[in-house]
């Protein structure tokens, strides 16, 4: 037995022994083929990786694409300083089998939106959900990436310091290389900043939002959350109808078309620009614009993202970029087109209500009073403290046609 283990400690000690001896030139090898990849590399520094980055630092649920001017510093650092910093969380667990509806598929596949009685419904249910006592759990692995998208081109030499040094500091400048900035391209900025956040981000959904909308963002991200939640839900218990229903038919495992969300605040029986600076000579679908979210804010999901990416340089670019992207989604069957009068998005305030989630036409002034807890601040800007003629609140009805959509007040 004593040999034995002589035996077995001595084949150890040259197993190692040789192990050891053969390790020095594996590593040689190995440290030359580094020098050798580095030293290939550095003779084409041109080429690069193409297609969607999916490492982590570019992974999100959210991004926030902000459109915003290069002479906007003030409004961009309001921004960063008030709701970007209201953090995602979950708050009562209740919130989404009380306000989340996901609307089911008729019989020809087409989503089957909501109706006035249950948008009221909601909304009822929301503003008794506000007074119930908060309870805050926080959300993990929820990301968020804000994105002011600027157009570069042709910008002066001390504008493009600014921008490149704001860059530097907060990392959350979208730069637009290619386009100039103005009121005309608009369109065609909101349409590449989608393509550049398609190719680089992996995300969820995308919030377009202008750099006067004031977003709150922990309100936002809660019900955005749970909507996707949910959404995955019924989705589950739907195929799992399917085969309980069908366990031999392989036709009726084939699942639906995901139902993609376009969030916001809807408008239809607009009519089309004759005159001023959004003038309309290219819309030639209709004497009116069909159903379209409103600019001031909404939300898209990846799905519309990529597909509006994927055809930026065949899409019409019309005036309005809110009206183009009503436009270039409008001929889907599974987008549920999710009308909110909890977002105050139109292109001017409406009366001041503590359930509006998206305040458009907000200073830099009424920002800060809304991070404070103050609401109404920019009515009291108005003459005499009276806001005259403000847009009016209506629910979206999907039975009538765009002409008579939108006439039941709220």
């Amino acid at each position: 037995m004593p040999s034995l283990r002589r035996t077995m400690a001595l084949t150890r000690y040259h197993l190692h022994k040789r192990n050891c001896v053969g390790i020095f030139p594996l590593l040689c090898a190995f440290l030359c083929g580094v020098l050798l990849t580095a030293l290939i590399a550095n003779t084409s520094p041109t080429c690069s990786p193409t297609g969607r980055v999916y490492d982590p630092e570019n992974s999100y649920f959210l991004i926030l694409l902000i459109v915003t001017a290069p002479e906007n510093f003030e409004r961009r650092s309001t921004i960063r300083e008030t709701y970007l910093n209201l953090r995602p969380r979950m708050i009562n667990e209740s919130y989404q089998e009380e306000l989340i509806h996901i609307p089911p598929l008729n019989e020809r596949g087409h989503v089957q939106l909501e109706s006035v009685a249950t948008q009221r419904q909601l909304l009822g249910n929301y503003r008794a959900w506000q007074q119930k006592p908060i309870k805050n759990i926080k959300v993990i692995n929820f990301k968020i990436k804000p994105l002011f998208a600027i157009g570069m081109y042709g910008q002066p030499k001390n504008v493009r310091r600014a921008i490149y040094e704001e860059q530097r500091v907060f990392g959350d400048i979208l730069e637009l290389e290619q386009l100039q900035d103005s009121y005309a391209n608009l369109t065609a900025k909101v349409l590449y900043s989608m393509r550049k956040i398609d190719e680089k981000y992996d995300f969820k959904y995308l919030a377009k939002l202008d750099d006067d909308t004031y977003v709150k963002l922990d309100l936002l991200a809660e019900d955005l959350l749970s909507y996707y939640e949910k959404l995955h839900q019924v989705q589950q218990q739907q195929q799992q109808q399917k085969t309980d229903n069908h366990p031999n038919n392989n036709n009726h495992h084939k699942s639906a078309p995901l139902l993609e969300l376009y969030w916001g605040y809807f408008r239809g029986a607009a009519t089309i620009q004759k005159h001023g600076v959004w003038q309309e000579t290219d819309y030639t679908l209709c004497d009116r614009y069909g159903p379209y979210a409103l600019g001031g804010g909404y939300v898209l999901s990846k799905g519309l993202v990529s597909y509006i990416a994927t055809y930026a340089e065949q899409l019409s670019l019309y005036k309005s970029e809110d009206i183009a992207v009503g436009t270039w989604l409008a001929p889907f069957r599974n987008i549920h087109r999710r009308h909110d009068v909890r977002f105050d998005t139109a292109w001017k305030a409406r009366a001041c209500k503590d359930y509006h989630m998206l305040l458009h036409k907000r200073t830099a002034r009424h920002m800060r009073d809304l991070y404070a807890g103050e609401l109404c601040t920019h009515e009291e800007d108005q003459p005499d403290g009276k806001p005259a003629a403000l847009p009016k609140e209506y629910f979206y009805d999907w039975t009538q046609p765009p002409s008579s959509c939108c006439k039941t007040a709220v």
